[in-house]
């Protein structure tokens, strides 16, 4: 499943960190608005994922939305 980061324009990008937790390290660089990411697991709104295009850490986990916020949405499966 591939997902599109569309939150976080106004900062660069959307915080990503080492672990699922929310409390585990942040990684010094964001994943950017419009970067596409693949699951490698989706535990709750907390994704697991390896970047595809886009810039941004290469792998790590993401929220994937925030209070009242959607920062990344599935993206659909074309040709499928």
């Amino acid at each position: 499943q591939l997902w599109e980061v569309v939150g976080g324009a106004d900062k660069g990008g959307i915080i990503v960190r080492e672990g699922r937790e929310t409390t585990s390290p942040q990684l010094p660089t964001r994943l950017a608005t419009a970067a596409v990411v693949r699951e490698l697991e989706l535990v709750g709104e907390r994704l697991h994922f390896r970047r595809v295009s886009g810039s941004g850490p290469d792998e790590g986990w993401i929220s994937t939305s925030l209070k009242d916020k959607v920062l990344a949405c599935r993206v659909a499966r074309q040709g499928a």
